[in-house]
């Protein structure tokens, strides 16, 4: 089944809204954690988490993090999960 709504908590909207303002100029990226919903009208995201990884590299055609960054940003989602 495809997913057919995401929620979002608003304090993560606003982390996302906060990293995507931090350039204008540059594309970013980073990590949304969230649980699946199942139900009879479909399939929801459930986000309530945000973690912004920063630019490893400063080419405007690409958003690159270094492993340790995207690994640490793991454990700490696993952490969050707990």
């Amino acid at each position: 089944m495809s997913l057919t709504s995401v929620k979002m908590a608003e304090d993560v909207w606003l982390t996302c809204l906060t990293h995507a303002l931090s350039t204008e100029t540059e594309e970013i990226m980073g990590l949304l954690l969230g649980d699946i919903q199942h139900s009879k009208n479909g399939v929801t995201a459930l986000i309530w988490g945000a973690l912004p990884q920063p630019r490893s590299d400063r080419q405007k055609d690409r958003v690159e993090t270094n492993p340790e960054q995207l690994t640490a940003a793991s454990v700490q989602a696993e952490i969050s999960f707990i």
